[in-house]
């Protein structure tokens, strides 16, 4: 994997052209203000909530998206993955005119062939790995976020200039960026989601309750696996030294009972799961299906989920803990 630093992209592309954010939210807003503040000609489209609000106190005039689309040349499709399929053919596929370039911040919808794309204009990809508020906070900083970028569609014969342009613009060749595909993103993104952090979460919850059938109290459990801030410090520190390296700064009774214990704890069910769920969920496609169908039918399953969820004892215990944090931080609401 090569990093494309600031020294490797120019400007120039954007120059004379009009940037249209359609979806002023998580990554919108941080996007907007960032290709603003390098000097670029930036329109919001949002509709009318909060966002749009929050735009116009940032000094924009939003509009419908419809008409930010038609006004854009380069249009940052940046609103949710699941919106993007009820709206592509009512208001922003009719704006997009010969020659204009497309911009997704994440690979799903393209990845996975559920939009209906023209011939006639780029169609790229400009993924940072971070939160917007991250990029937004890095950039007034005078550094920038990671960002993978792709071109999935070249019919200028510049989408890889406008691309790196973007990311100019953004800020995110001050942190580096590297070059992928809209479905290995939107892929990688899935296996994170399904694999990785669905079987941390999972594990996580079932350790709580094998502490507390263990007889250790829930305030206790929750301060431990994460509620102390102990666990963020650690994946901190795996960023910056490496994923074994950072064991270094622990006590060797705790390198020698993770590094021991780990590869018992795995077993080869997990294992075979994990690779199961990668191959039919993700790369077969059973999951968009399956989330599609979700959404069409009102989302049912993922409010039982997280109602569920909320309701797990560990979500009740960490209430009293995270107030007790907060008060000693002096961080009352």
């Amino acid at each position: 994997m090569e990093l494309i630093g600031d020294e490797h992209a120019s400007l120039e592309p954007l120059k004379g052209r009009t940037i249209a954010v359609l979806g002023y939210g998580n990554q919108g807003r941080a996007q907007g203000l960032n290709l603003r503040d390098t000097g670029m000609t930036v329109i919001v489209g949002n509709r009318d909530d909060e966002y749009r609000q929050q735009a116009i106190d940032d000094g924009f005039q939003p509009m419908d998206i419809a008409d930010a689309a038609r006004q854009g040349d380069v249009l940052l499709v940046l609103t949710t993955d699941e919106s993007q399929p009820r709206i592509w053919d009512s208001e922003i596929a009719p704006g997009i005119e010969a020659g204009n370039c497309l911009v997704w911040g994440s690979g799903y919808n393209v990845g996975y062939g559920l939009l209906d794309l023209p011939e006639d204009a780029d169609v790229i990809m400009v993924a940072p790995r971070m939160v917007g508020e991250n990029v937004r906070a890095l950039y007034e900083q005078g550094s920038g976020a990671i960002a993978q970028f792709a071109i999935h569609q070249d019919a200028t014969g510049r989408a890889r200039d406008m691309a790196l342009a973007l990311c100019k613009g953004i800020g995110l060749t001050r942190g580096g960026v590297f070059e992928s595909s809209f479905r290995e993103e939107a892929e990688l993104d899935l296996f994170a989601e399904q694999v990785v952090w669905a079987g941390l979460t999972a594990w996580l919850v079932e350790c709580f309750e094998i502490g507390v059938e263990m007889g250790f109290s829930p305030e206790l459990l929750v301060m431990e696996l994460y509620a102390s801030g102990e666990a963020a410090e650690i994946v901190g520190l795996m960023a910056e030294m490496g994923f074994f390296r950072q064991m270094s700064v622990h006590s060797t009774t705790s390198q020698y009972g993770t590094l021991s214990r780990g590869p018992e704890i795995l077993s080869d069910e997990m294992r075979a799961k994990g690779r199961e769920l990668f191959r039919r969920d993700i790369r077969g496609g059973a999951f968009v299906e399956e989330w599609s169908r979700e959404q069409a039918g009102g989302s049912q399953r993922l409010k039982a989920l997280k109602e569920r969820a909320l309701q797990h004892p560990m979500s009740q215990a960490e209430v009293k803990v995270i107030e007790a944090i907060r008060r000693a931080h002096g961080l009352e609401r």
